[in-house]
């Protein structure tokens, strides 16, 4: 059965939760002056219309009162406010690559128009569309939008990363919806000079299929975390610079501009619209960390993303978890920034042997089809990588003239 998500303020009226009757408990992202705290679970057995302020209340009293305190004893003892003048906020440029799903960009876009935010520009890069689709829902918007012919998702990004006006830039994808807030958090972890790259919390939308939990609730879901975290790559072991989808995710993650000048753009051969299929985004967070540059993670930047609704779809996604991750270590190999025997015991021992082949022995809740997909995924890897090589070289042969269809022009209400 469904599960409704929902998040509550602690410090504002909690209101009787209402019309649910198709679900059979409701999970509740709780937060304290805007801070993330904990997600809170009510069941709702026997199936219930309404679920009263006051049990929902006492739910999250129960659930998360260490937190509760803990944020209530900082305040009272003065802790530092967050809070950033307007006048004092960095102009961020927002990145969203698409590719023929305008419907899902709509939400998207209504959710970064939202947010609460004075110095921004917002990029909507079209990937090798089929249509026109997006270019015409987007010239009726206060965005730009660049056409992008080569297709890729890292050729997307690097396409943005040209066509930004402004020194952070931050990336989301087309079926994420960003907090209000987000920008303003992204904002504060840049406050530090060292910090070069910044990731945060990525929540499931909905729960609506058993495909969507098992993904957020068994898998583990994006980034999950709710503490913050500074990384400095100079102090890490080999093995947690290896691991980098723990620091940073696509639908989540904003770059000082100057580190790409230091470590190259995203790498083309990986992620959506090669071979490989992923890759892309944890490869960069890696090859920033590996260079010993510091990143942040900050839960109060966050997004809600639109999870894998079937269990075919989430089986592709594994799949391509897999092969993306596969892929990655390959890149990691080839850019010499880890020593080959380095990658080799953590693909074998870590990768391999802790996380897919233990799991197919013992897969728990989470269905053993699924850790199969993800395991003949990672085997597929070197294939892929292959492919998406070749690709990317025949890609990079074209000459810029060949792109001017796809530069940006003035319409009314925005750039296409």
């Amino acid at each position: 059965m469904a599960i409704k998500v929902m998040e509550i303020e602690f410090t504002e009226q909690i209101n009787p939760i209402r019309q649910l009757e198709q679900y059979e408990g409701v999970r509740i992202l709780v937060r304290y002056r805007g801070r993330p705290l904990g997600w809170a679970s009510v069941s709702n057995n026997p199936w219930e219309q309404t679920i009263s302020a006051e049990r929902v209340r006492q739910t999250i009293v129960d659930q998360l009162g260490k937190e509760l305190v803990r944020s209530t004893l900082r305040e009272q003892f003065g802790a530092v406010s967050e809070a950033v003048a307007d006048r004092h906020l960095p102009s961020i440029s927002v990145v969203i690559c698409t590719r023929d799903r305008t419907d899902l960009l709509k939400g998207a876009l209504e959710a970064l128009l939202a947010l609460d935010y004075p110095h921004r520009e917002i990029i909507v890069i079209d990937n090798a569309p089929t249509n026109s689709s997006t270019a015409e829902f987007v010239a009726r918007l206060p965005v730009r939008y660049v056409k992008e012919e080569r297709p890729g998702l890292d050729w997307a990004r690097n396409r943005g990363i040209a066509e930004a006006r402004h020194e952070i830039i931050a990336f989301t994808d087309d079926d994420a919806r960003p907090d209000r807030g987000w920008l303003r958090a992204i904002a504060s972890a840049f406050a530090d000079p060292e910090i070069m790259a910044v990731s945060g919390l990525v929540a499931a939308a909905e729960l609506e299929t058993l495909a969507q939990q098992q993904f957020e609730l068994i898998y583990g879901g994006m980034l999950q975390h709710l503490d913050r975290r500074k990384t400095n790559g100079s102090e890490i072991s080999v093995q947690q610079l290896l691991w980098a989808s723990d620091y940073g995710v696509g639908a989540n993650m904003a770059f000082r501009r100057q580190v790409f000048a230091e470590v190259g753009n995203f790498d083309p051969a990986l992620d959506v619209g090669t071979p490989t299929r992923g890759g892309g985004d944890i490869e960069m967070f890696h090859r920033i960390l590996a260079k010993g540059y510091s990143t942040f993670y900050e839960p109060r930047a966050f997004v809600w993303h639109l999870h894998r609704r079937s269990a075919e779809a989430l089986s592709r996604q594994l799949q391509d978890n897999g092969r993306g991750f596969g892929a990655y270590l390959l890149t990691c190999d080839r850019n010499r920034t880890v020593p080959r025997w380095e990658i080799l015991k953590f693909a074998m021992f870590n990768w391999l042997g802790w996380w897919l082949v233990r799991r197919l022995g013992a897969p728990g809740l989470l269905p053993r089809k699924l850790v199969v997909s993800e395991l003949l995924g990672a085997l597929d890897s070197p294939f892929a990588y292959r492919k998406a090589q070749l690709q990317a070289q025949q890609l990079a042969e074209i000459e810029p003239e060949e792109q001017l269809e796809s530069e940006p022009q003035e319409v009314a209400g925005g750039v296409r």
